[in-house]
């Protein structure tokens, strides 16, 4: 038997794709090619709709129990990334480092969501004082 798949983009996944090089992405929503500070295109693997596993969730075990592992592979998130209106793409912060110097925040967010990690970590449920 054959199948034909018609799709009208260039690339395959319509909606969900994943686009490589990086001048894809650029293509994609107009904005010419990539600049070169973005280094190499190829490199960048860039999904329209990102796709999250749980490292413990109950995807990955029916996964590895019914030995599908062999023909995935699974990377951890090096890093994440956004893009703001304006055309910059930002670096989502992953400590506390890169939280407290990022632009994406401004200074009073950043003083209330400290607060409010201590008052989680402080939280006792058997402790009213700490309500």
């Amino acid at each position: 038997k054959k199948v034909l798949h018609m799709d009208r983009n260039d690339y395959y996944g319509a909606a969900s794709a994943s686009l490589t090089p990086l001048n894809k992405l650029y293509a994609k929503f107009e904005k010419g090619d990539a600049p070169e500070s973005m280094g190499q295109g190829r490199k960048w693997s860039v999904d329209l709709i990102p796709k999250f596993i749980l490292a413990n969730g109950t995807l990955v075990k029916m996964l590895i129990y019914t030995d599908v592992t062999r023909y995935l592979e699974f990377k951890s998130v090096e890093g994440s990334y956004v893009w703001k209106k304006g055309g910059k793409v930002y670096k989502v912060p992953a400590n506390q480092k890169e939280a407290a110097t990022s632009s994406l925040v401004s200074f009073m967010e950043k003083f209330r969501f400290k607060n409010l990690v201590q008052y989680v970590v402080e939280f006792d449920e058997k402790n009213q004082d700490t309500w």
